[in-house]
């Protein structure tokens, strides 16, 4: 059994709880260094973690050691099905693990990052988690037919095709907006990602209502205030749903892919690549490139050769993005 252990003040500290006891617990929110975990009976638990177990994800089902009555050590992850996360040359942001889908939130203002769409797709793939795009505000269009069209060309240069993309105007078509998107996401664990201004947390709150009591109730156990806007947190709402909200960022560096894998989400650089006069072709300046020779039909977008280029020169100098 647990011991007694009391402050200066002779408050005990540290509950009789079985420490000798492991127990079954879920990641729901991560602020820093600091988790909570919600055990099979619901209660929340504060995580804390030595070496590789601190770096836990949202998503991620862990074994825990209680060592008091909220608190309790991370003694293993359990292991994961998938994991997406960005990284710089010296750390990780681990985004969320175990997932079904990731959601991207773009709309056309603030203007939007088809770089980012670009870095997110590469994650995704290489993660193995498929990704869709939901694009916001529609009601901001003057033609929407003609702007949707206009979009979806744009979107499928970058993604090839392989997002499905979704067109909806959270505010003033809610409730439109509610019943496809729940068609989407129920019975499923969703990353929500997006840069800040595009709807992420609107189409939180307009898909499960008590998000906002959730996140205060998050912030309470994780001793970080009502007002924590820089935390990831998984919302669990009717008929399966979980979504997890992510802050708002502006780049995704993806320092953790090695070259081989980078060219292996560029399919469409790598088949023709494959007919190259040399086999190691850097499709630069190098005679009889069979890449350079796709570029501009619909075999290759420039829009991708050029980020391809970019990631792949981010890999090599060592500078990936925070």
């Amino acid at each position: 059994m647990g011991k007694i252990k009391f402050s200066a003040k002779g408050k005990p500290t540290v509950s009789a709880v079985d420490q000798d006891i492991l127990s079954h617990a879920l990641v729901v929110a991560s602020h820093g260094r600091h988790f909570v975990a919600r055990g099979d009976d619901g209660k929340l638990w504060q995580l804390f973690g030595k070496g590789k177990r601190r770096e836990v994800a949202v998503g991620d089902e862990v074994s825990i050691r209680p060592s008091g009555d909220e608190q309790a050590w991370v003694e293993e992850i359990l292991p994961r099905r998938n994991l997406v996360y960005r990284s710089d040359a010296l750390k990780s942001k681990l985004f969320a693990a175990n997932l079904d889908q990731v959601l991207l939130v773009l709309a056309i203002s603030p203007p939007y990052s088809t770089e980012l769409l670009g870095r997110t797709l590469v994650a995704c793939q290489h993660a193995g988690v498929p990704l869709h795009v939901v694009f916001n505000k529609v009601d901001l269009f003057d033609d929407v037919q003609e702007a949707m069209a206009e979009f979806t060309e744009e979107l499928n240069a970058w993604t090839r095709g392989e997002c499905p993309i979704h067109f909806v105007s959270l505010t003033e078509a809610p409730h439109d907006a509610q019943a496809h998107m729940l068609s989407l996401l129920e019975h499923k664990r969703t990353l929500i990602l997006g840069q800040s201004g595009m709807g992420k947390s609107t189409l939180i709150n307009l898909l499960i209502p008590e998000a906002r009591a959730s996140t205060n109730e998050i912030s309470m156990a994780l001793n970080a205030g009502k007002h924590t806007t820089t935390h990831t947190q998984m919302h669990v709402g009717d008929a399966g749903l979980e979504l997890i909200d992510s802050p708002g960022f502006q780049a995704f560096g993806l320092f953790h892919l090695s070259e081989d894998e980078l060219l292996d989400a560029f399919p469409d650089i790598a088949k023709p690549g494959l007919r190259c006069r040399f086999a190691n072709c850097q499709h630069l300046r190098e005679p009889d490139c069979a890449v350079k020779l796709a570029l501009g039909t619909t075999e290759l977008s420039a829009a991708r050769f050029e980020l391809f280029l970019l990631l792949r020169e981010e890999l090599r100098s060592g500078q990936g993005y925070a």
